[in-house]
């Protein structure tokens, strides 16, 4: 007789255990739980099994039967499923899914002076937010508020139940929407518009949907899951803190920057303070024309930190390529292949697994680049000035600057090692790959780095038109 397993009860025990914890518990995220770690279960199934076939004294001959891998199939298939739904927004509400009912839109609209007021704060968890500053006195609030209901009758009494508010609070204006009243069968989602004065600081935390903010002077504090944002013509700081992010972009912005979470696409240009970076992103990152020091630290081992940027920089999961940095330089990485052209100062290059090509401007800084697996290839001008301390540990190495640079064998390593005039230090290491320094050709080199962009001035005060300054006699 075949023997019995124990691992499918203990599965079912587990699964059980959740949907009981979810009765005792109705706030409890058990669809993002099951959607995040459903892989859990066959990797529990996977061990449980394995230990059955491999105990001693076990008749087990076979680790799966033909039931199993049909049911293995269908546990991936669910659990996939759940996961694209989890990230597309879906959520499982104990009534059903949200994707179920109809949609009913209402229009929305709210205003209130803002007379005294330093910041306006939006309580809204979920819907898409436009804010503009102006030349106003007022806040004014505009849009639609959708809520998908299983009924018209359900979707009006939640209307009433959730109104779009503008409440002072001390020296903040609450911009309410109220969603938190409606049914747990019921999903409210208020997309506005929001004009405010341009002086008046943006804050918004905990909510889901895209932001845009342009045309303020106050600082600007955003937070939320699943929500792009984009900034622009700002006059203060702005902090950008979500998670599941397409497109994080801002531009023209005089303060500092700090961004954190993870998401896809990263765009900053036109950036007057410091930018700091902290989190995954898993799409193309570009900074354009930073005047102040860039510091990036990713969650998948890429660390940067740059003084300026006058040029640009270009990243994603498998490249690095940038023009115009102003150093010191410092890039660590694990797997990239890096391209950097027209920087000054200092730079440091690390990286486990890519090529390195490197391009310096005139004067040549100091450079200290490695490749674990990859090669390092150092362009150079005609009329550069450097002393050399290159080595190919399982590669061969190769230079165009003559017989001033020594190069030097041994087994399956070469070392090229010299200077010439009297420059700075440049150290190369390619553990598995080649090292080539070369000549540039000066007719069609690009200008050198250009300096970092400064602050614009202070705009100046009118001048007196001649019929003001006329001097009556």
């Amino acid at each position: 007789m075949r023997p019995r397993s124990l691992t499918g009860p203990l599965i079912l025990v587990i699964v059980g255990g959740l949907f009981l914890w979810r009765n005792f518990h109705p706030e409890a995220p058990i669809y993002e739980i099951m959607s995040l770690y459903w892989p859990f279960l066959l990797i529990l199934w996977g061990l449980l099994r394995l230990i059955e076939v491999a105990w001693p004294g076990s008749n087990w001959k076979s680790g799966f039967s033909g039931g199993e891998v049909v049911l293995v199939v269908l546990i991936c298939l669910v659990g996939s499923g759940m996961w694209v739904g989890y990230r597309h927004g879906a959520n499982w509400n104990w009534e059903g899914l949200n994707a179920f009912g109809n949609e009913y839109d209402y229009p929305v609209s709210a205003k209130a002076p803002a007379a005294g007021m330093k910041r306006i704060v939006f309580d809204i968890a979920r819907g898409n937010i436009k804010v503009t500053g102006a030349d106003t006195e007022e806040v004014a609030v505009s849009g639609n508020k959708v809520i998908r209901s299983f009924g018209r009758e359900d979707a009006d009494r939640t209307n009433n139940n959730t109104p779009l508010e503008v409440v002072p609070e001390g020296d903040h204006l609450l911009v309410r929407a109220n969603q938190d009243r409606a049914s747990d069968r019921q999903r409210v989602s208020d997309d506005i518009e929001v004009t405010v004065p341009r002086a008046m600081a943006i804050s918004a935390r905990d909510r889901r949907g895209d932001f845009e903010v342009g045309d303020i002077d106050g600082d600007v504090d955003l937070g939320g899951d699943r929500g792009d944002v984009r900034l622009s013509r700002l006059g203060g700081n702005a902090h950008v803190e979500v998670n599941h992010s397409d497109t994080i972009r801002a531009t023209d912005v005089k303060g500092h920057i700090d961004v954190q979470g993870e998401g896809s696409d990263l765009s900053l240009e036109n950036v007057q303070g410091q930018v700091t970076i902290n989190g995954a992103f898993t799409g193309t990152l570009d900074f354009k024309n930073l005047a102040k020091p860039l510091q990036f630290e990713g969650a998948r081992n890429t660390e940067l930190h740059v003084e300026a940027v006058p040029g640009n920089i270009s990243m994603d999961m498998g490249g690095f390529t940038a023009n115009g940095l102003v150093g010191p330089v410092r890039l660590i990485t694990r797997s990239k292949d890096i391209k950097i052209g027209r920087f000054s100062q200092a730079i440091t290059i690390e990286t486990e697994h890519g090529n390195i090509e490197l391009d310096p401007g005139m004067p040549v800084p100091a450079i200290e680049a490695r490749s674990g697996a990859g090669n390092i290839e150092l362009t150079l001008p005609e009329k550069a000035a450097f002393h050399l301390d290159a080595t190919a540990e399982h590669g061969d190495a190769t230079n165009d600057f003559g017989p001033q640079i020594d190069k030097a064998t041994s087994g399956r390593s070469a070392t090229l090692r010299g200077k010439v005039g009297d420059g700075p230090s440049i150290r190369l290491t390619a553990s598995r790959g080649e090292v080539e320094v070369r000549k540039g050709d000066s007719s069609v080199r690009p200008p050198d780095v250009p300096a970092a962009p400064a602050a614009p001035a202070q705009p100046k005060a009118p001048a007196k038109s001649l019929k003001d300054s006329e001097i009556k006699l």
